[in-house]
Formats: C-alpha cells, structure tokens, sequence
C-alpha cells in the first residue's frame, strides 16, 4: 500500500491532488510552534486553514514542512491505510486462508478487497477512518482488549465524523441480542427519517462543526438548490453505466438484499457471536444513515460503512455454512441468492477497478521507481490501455 500510494496520479480535481495541493500552499514553511498551535485547535474541533483533522493535518507537516517533499503524503497514508486494512482482511479470513474455497465466496472476497481499499488513498482520510473503525471495533468484540478502544478513537482522529458513527455502532452492539428490536428499528428507518433540529442542539458549538454543517446539511430550499446543482455537475458528461449506478445501486438496494438474506441466519440459534455482532453493527449503522436524508453526504458515507459490515458478515457466514445444517435444496436456493447480489455488484465492481486504473500509475505493480522518475510525466493505467489499444 505505501508502494501504491507513492505512484498515485495527481490529476486535478481529484481529492489527492487537493490535498498535494493544500500541502505545497500551507505546509512548505509551517513552523513546528503554528503546527502545534493548530494540532491543539483541531483537537478542539476548531477550524484551521489547512486541515479538518489532526491525521491529515499530521502527515502534511511531515510530508511538506519536515521533509519538503509534499507527495510523500500519500506514501504515509498508504501505510497507514494498508496496515489497517490488511489487519482488517485477515480478522475476516482468520483462519481460513488456506480452506478451499467456492467461486460465489472468492467473488465475495475479490469484492471486499476492491471496495474502498486502494482507491481509498484518494479521499486519505474517510476510508482510511473507515478501515481503523472497522478492525477496531471486531477486534475489541472478538477479544475485550481494552487497547482496541483506542483504535475504534484513532478513527475519530483520522476523520471527525467517525465521533458521529461511533454512536450507532455503540447502540447497535447492546442491542446485538435484542435482535427483534434492531431489526424492527432496520425496517422502520425505510420509512422515517429524522429533522436536523433535533439534533442540531446536541452538537458542540465550534468553529470546524459549524463550516461542516453548512456544507453538508440540507436545512433549506436553499441548500438543497446547492445540493442538486452540485450532483449535476459532478456527474455531467458522466455516461459510463457502472459510474452512474455502481456505488449508487449497491449501497441502496444491492447491499439491502443482502441484509435480508443475512437475517435468515441472525434469528438462528446457531449463530455464532462474530456474526451476530456483524450483522448487529452493519443493520444499525444502516439504519441510522437512513434517517440522516437531511445529510446525503454523511448519509452515503454511513451506508458504505454499514455494507462493510453487511459484506464481511456475508464472508463468515459461508466460511461458516456448515454448523447450520442445512439441506442441499436450502443450500441451492441461498446460492442463487448470494449470486444474485454478485451480479448486481458487477457495476460497483467495475467503478472501483476504473477509478484504479484512473488515479495510479501504470508502474503500480512493477518498477515503481520509473513512476518516481517520471514525476508529472508518468501517466495512468487507464492512459497506457488508451495508448496500446
């Protein structure tokens, strides 16, 4: 992953080139007194010019001021990311590296490496956040240790919203053996949704909190205007199916479906805590992001969080098919269930690997050196097909 995030493409409009760009701007001649003033203000969920959390605000210093070499951010979040998410792919496989494996549980698994994994070094901070929430909080339920609760708070660290997903997920977790009421409370967030009033007095009056909420929520006929006119131009000339429908269709109706198909074994008394405590997480996670319309940022974001959940359930439930004795004609039908769902992810398939091949290097898999020689002259996966085609 730090090799990956060395040869990202910096294309201009993408969020890496952003933060490259924030870096060379704010962070070439920081001094070590401002960056530990503004280190205390973020902390405190204060504004600064420059960074929205002390993770990205962290790496840019020592990228840029440090080491005077702003592309070395990627590097380092590439570390990070990768650490988290490799750690994240074995709690899911555990022991089961080595079992022999069917073609619908490899497409499951080819799925969960691809979703949000590389390409996450684009965004560096939400679902980097993400992989740090994810192996923090199945860590801490498989084993109690107390240190993982600092994970699961590294993830706020790495992005201020996870302050607000820790909240679901705490919920979701006691109400893990009070399954009726979680998946009542699942069923009922399709048909509500909550007012941002009534949460507006809860949130910390700062500075940062206040910028995001304005960006970020619609209270007005005026901001949902921003909201329609800003998708428009974020997919204008956009007319690739799997971009269109891709990550749109598998958070919203793919990953639902999977939900219920799940839910056959969450009711079993069988069930093994790992997937309880899955399912538990991915359900009211969910959930809660359905009652956020008034945020459709946070509110996509939270759902993509609730599929890993949902995926990674559905992974050790087929490494786990057999304690559950069911018959070939039951096993068939769920088979054709869980082919189903890989179908219909074909698109979101496809997103991911065309966003791979848009935002890294040719030089990603072999000589990576050649992509540091080139510098801006180095050019894409997806330019080098264009080229040999």
């Amino acid at each position: 992953m730090g090799i990956v995030g060395s040869v990202y493409m910096y294309t201009p409009g993408n969020d890496g080139y952003t933060h490259l760009m924030n870096a060379k701007e704010e962070y070439l001649n920081l001094s070590l007194a401002d960056f530990l003033t503004q280190s205390f203000q973020l902390l405190a969920f204060e504004s600064v010019v420059g960074a929205k959390d002390i993770y990205l605000h962290t790496i840019s210093y020592l990228s840029a001021s440090v080491l005077q070499t702003p592309e070395l951010i990627h590097l380092f979040s590439g570390f990070v990311l990768g650490y988290f998410f490799t750690k994240s792919v074995l709690l899911v496989l555990k022991n089961h590296l080595t079992t022999k494996k069917g073609a619908i549980l490899i497409g499951f698994i080819v799925l969960f490496l691809f979703i949000k994994s590389i390409g996450a070094l684009n965004s560096i901070r939400m679902w980097t956040g993400m992989w740090v929430f994810f192996y923090g909080t199945y860590s801490w339920a498989l084993t109690k240790d107390k240190k993982y609760l600092f994970i699961i708070l590294f993830s706020i660290i790495v992005h201020f919203s996870y302050v607000i997903f820790i909240i679901p997920a705490a919920f979701a977790y006691l109400l893990r053996h009070r399954k009726y009421i979680l998946i009542s409370i699942y069923i009922l967030s399709f048909f509500a949704s909550l007012n941002f009033s009534f949460i507006e007095s809860y949130l910390p009056q700062t500075s940062l909190v206040e910028s995001q909420t304005q960006s970020n929520v619609i209270a007005s006929e005026a901001d949902a205007t921003r909201y329609a006119k800003r998708y428009d131009e974020q997919n204008r000339g956009n007319q690739n199916f799997y971009k269109e429908y891709g990550s749109g269709f598998y958070q919203t109706f793919n990953i639902v479906g999977l939900t219920f198909i799940l839910l056959l074994f969450y009711l079993n008394k069988r069930i093994d805590p790992n997937l309880t405590f899955l399912v538990s997480l991915g359900i009211g996670i969910y959930a809660f992001s359905n009652f956020l319309e008034f945020s459709p940022s946070i509110q996509g974001r939270a759902k993509m969080i609730a599929s890993v959940f949902i995926l990674a359930a559905a992974i050790h439930l087929q490494l786990t098919l057999k304690k559950y004795n069911w018959s070939r004609k039951r096993i068939n039908y769920l088979n054709k269930g869980l082919s189903l769902f890989l179908i219909f992810s074909i698109p979101m398939f496809l997103f991911q690997v065309s966003y791979l091949f848009e935002n890294f290097s040719l030089f990603s898999v072999f000589l990576p050196q050649v992509s540091w020689f080139l510098g801006e002259d180095d050019f894409s996966i997806r330019t080098a097909i264009r080229i040999f085609l």
